[in-house]
């Protein structure tokens, strides 16, 4: 497979050092610091008084569809500016061809925790729903997606503080595998309180501006947005556009190292600017400029040199500055605000400084660019993202375009599972209490919904998959860590695939969830709310990030190879299946785990039925009457393999995945197009990329979980794809309730149950089908032999879609 040449064509930018990219420009040209005491939060019971604040978030120049926080603005103001920058003209482009990636760390973390804190001082009553509409990390995604009409492929990337750069990757992948013409990459992070509290609580903040490579005595929390426009460089030259440079290659890597400190001596770091430049087509010797992490804290500072030091052999080492000395750490921003940094740097041939350099400090033994800017000839430059949980990804940018190596187009199987869910642990386990009709929904015992209007959940009672977890490790963990890493050890077990340390960099993981670790979360904001920010617990906060439980996970099973955490909601579980299937077949890794988990909590709960969107008595998938859902906890983990290396061990192959489809409705924050058109194109792009027709399919695993607007909007997308004559409609929630983003990987290991057996779960709770769904219900036809379509929908309109295939 040739790689498709991706372009940089417009850039918008806002951060603590000016709104605009040209005025962020300036600041970096001129070697100026935006960071100061804060202003807009109360920072004073914490040790640390500055960061790097946006002064005002410049008002959107297109109204978002919805509700609307500061993240909301941010996002919506800076894509304005990206999509104008690159003259691009939206509506003359298939809506489908144009899709967004965003990273973030924090999202619209600042409106849970004004829900939360409301709650604990004047209860229900008095606390506003309308925060837990724009809470979610993705609600900044969807609000930019229906703002601009992006209907494309849609992710949100949320692996701390490599996000944003890995957003960029991802966007990169989907132009080059030919998924977009167009791409808008980037992320957005906002100050909030929980950030700064838990960073002061690990004692990782600098109580000045913070002098990365020199003084390197803590990190400043920073705030910001920036958006890439990407286009494939053939689109980009047929429309006349300016170029600003290419993205060139990119790679994930894992420290299993530790939850938050990086490998000492830089190895993942190491691996990853190595493998970038290598599917870039590139060597160190080509290197200008490296944008290093450069946080100022003095794990990142020690390591990060070393790891850059390696990479170049004892050569000499280019150039490398620090952007955070200048705007602060914004999270999961960073890494987009660097990568545009880097473009204007190549196109202004000036390096970026690093500030506060402390002359009389030890820095490392090459140039950092101290204190000044300056001109340089740069044509190729590496931009390191390095996060908690050692997630590492480093990006290779270039002033040209040059031929990379050719690309693999590996087929790749599913040879493993572990589930932890409310009918049974493990594959076997779901699978027969599938069979046997076992409904996981009951009166909740183990939280405590004594608030709620509904007291329906689908808890897991048996715990006895905390044998998968070493007791000494399982200290460590949360609900959502423990889930995590209980699935992915049953499923490598399930795989009979022993990792060790001569593969352990070939085996990767990609991690889905909606609800994150909330129950961290909630403990942590309670906190700050009755105690104080002072009072963080610093054992808590770092499992308090998305991307916490998949890194441990990685720490206590060595996996190194590729890492990412999607975060796009209850579509993040089949994405995740489906990236972690393209890190393999575009020869990243060799094994992957596909990883879904999601919490229960009494808080989560209350806040759907905050929302009025639970069931009361049961739950009604596809029913005229709709019901409302049953929220529960639970996870999957599928080990997939290229085939090459699965036939080679001899595994057992359960089944094929053909290919896979993201596409978002742009319909409004926190509301789904009943129509379903965006959701059919999202099954026809699936079968597409897996070379397939809607006749090749005998069975449909859908996502409706008793609320009316998906509920329909997935029937109407069924009945416009698929021949009722012909195929069969399943669902599971009706057995495991809604686990979020975890239900529709439960779903696909029933798939491949399905098309291997001929076997179908009937439709629990189903009384009177939606208009047009009785053939696909009723029909008693065989699915064995054919293909299996898996779906997924998220509140606010993006949906997910992977085909798989009997192996024979």
């Amino acid at each position: 497979m040739n790689a498709t040449g991706v372009a940089i064509t417009g850039i918008g930018m806002t951060c603590a050092l000016g709104t605009g990219a040209e005025s962020v420009w300036a600041g970096v040209r001129d070697a100026a610091s935006g960071i100061g005491r804060t202003r807009r939060l109360d920072t004073s019971p914490l040790s640390c008084q500055y960061s790097g604040e946006v002064a005002e978030v410049p008002v959107p120049p297109i109204k978002g569809r919805g509700r609307t926080d500061r993240a909301i603005r941010l996002a919506l103001s800076t894509a304005a500016e990206a999509i104008e920058d690159a003259k691009l003209d939206i509506a003359a482009f298939d809506p489908y061809r144009v899709g967004i990636a965003m990273g973030t760390s924090v999202g619209g973390l600042d409106a849970g925790e004004q829900y939360h804190w409301q709650l604990l001082r004047d209860g229900v009553a008095g606390a506003s729903k309308a925060h837990l509409l724009v809470y979610p990390l993705y609600t900044s995604t969807d609000a930019v997606s229906a703002a601009f009409g992006l209907k494309g492929p849609k992710v949100v990337i949320s692996n701390a503080c490599a996000a944003g750069a890995n957003s960029i990757g991802w966007a990169l992948d989907a132009i080059r595998e030919g998924r977009a013409d167009v791409m808008l990459a980037g992320g957005v992070d906002v100050l909030d309180m929980l950030s700064l509290a838990g960073f002061d609580s690990l004692k990782a903040l600098d109580d000045q501006p913070c002098a990365p490579y020199s003084r390197s005595s803590g990190l400043n929390i920073g705030e910001g947005a920036a958006f890439l426009v990407l286009e494939s460089a053939q689109v980009a030259q047929a429309r006349g556009a300016r170029v600003l440079g290419y993205v060139l290659g990119y790679a994930l890597t894992s420290d299993a190292h530790h939850a938050t400190a990086p490998d000492p001596v830089g190895g993942g770091a190491l691996r990853s600017m190595r493998r970038a430049l290598e599917q870039a087509g590139y060597t160190p010797a080509d290197v200008d400029y490296v944008n290093g992490h450069g946080t100022g804290t003095p794990a990142n500072d020690s390591s990060e040199p070393k790891a850059v030091t390696a990479l170049f052999g004892g050569e000499k080492v280019p150039p490398m500055s620090s952007t955070k000395s200048q705007v602060g750490h914004t999270l999961g921003a960073a890494g987009a605000v660097e990568a545009a940094v880097c473009a204007l740097a190549m196109r202004e041939q000036i390096l970026p400084p690093t500030v506060n350099v402390d002359t009389s400090a030890d820095s490392p033994p090459y140039d950092i660019v101290p204190n000044a800017s300056r001109p340089a000839d740069i044509g190729l430059v590496v931009s390191n993202s390095f996060a908690f949980g050692g997630n590492n990804c480093s990006l290779v940018l270039g002033r040209t375009l040059k031929s990379g190596p050719q690309r693999p187009d590996r087929r790749v199987v599913i040879t493993g599972a572990g589930v932890v869910s409310s009918v049974g642990l493990g594959r076997e386990g779901l699978i027969t209490g599938l069979r046997t009709g076992a409904v996981g929904i009951a009166p909740a015992t183990r939280i405590d919904t004594s608030q709620s209007t509904s007291g329906l959940a689908a808890e897991i009672t048996d715990q006895g998959y905390r044998r998968w977890i070493n007791p000494a490790y399982a200290r460590r963990l949360d609900q959502l860590g423990a889930l995590v890493l209980a699935a992915t050890r049953d499923a490598f077990s399930d795989a009979a695939y022993q990792i060790t340390r001569q593969n352990a960099t070939e085996v990767g993981m990609v991690f889905g969830t909606c609800t994150g670790p909330l129950e961290t979360v909630a403990q942590l904001t309670e906190t700050i709310g009755t105690e104080g920010p002072h009072r963080v617990n610093p054992r808590l906060f770092p499992n308090s990030v998305m991307n916490a439980a998949p890194g441990h996970a990685c720490l206590s099973l060595q996996i190194k190879g590729p890492l990412s955490t999607l975060a796009i909601g209850c579509a993040s579980g089949v994405a995740g299946l489906g990236y972690a299937s393209d890190l393999i077949r575009r020869g990243e890794a060799e094994v992957m785990a596909a990883v879904s988990a999601d919490e229960l909590t009494g808080l989560l709960h209350l806040g759907y039925d905050h929302l009025g969107i639970l069931a009361s008595d049961a739950v009604h998938p596809y029913d005229r009457e709709s019901s409302g859902c049953a929220i529960g906890a639970g996870s999957v983990a599928l080990v997939l393999e290229s085939l090459d290396h699965a036939q080679q061990r001899g595994a057992t192959i359960l089944a094929e995945v053909r290919g896979h489809a993201s596409t978002g409705d742009a319909y409004r924050v926190a509301g789904n197009d009943a129509s379903g058109e965006a959701w059919a194109q999202c099954h026809r792009s699936a079968l597409d990329a897996a070379g397939l027709t809607p006749s090749d399919v005998g069975v449909v695993y859908g996502d409706a979980r008793g609320t009316a607007a998906i509920d329909l909007a997935e029937a109407r997308a069924v009945a416009a794809v698929f021949p009722g004559s012909s195929t069969r409609l399943a669902n599971l929630s009706g057995q495991v309730g809604h686990i979020h983003a975890t239900t529709a990987l439960m779903s696909v290991l029933a798939a491949a149950e399905s098309v291997s057996t001929s076997w179908v779960p009937s439709i629990a709770g189903l009384r009177d089908p939606l208009p047009g769904l009785e053939p696909y219900v009723s029909s008693d036809h065989d699915p064995a032999g054919r293909a299996a379509l898996i779906t997924a929908a998220n509140w606010g309109g993006t949906y997910a879609s992977v085909v798989l295939t009997p192996w024979q």
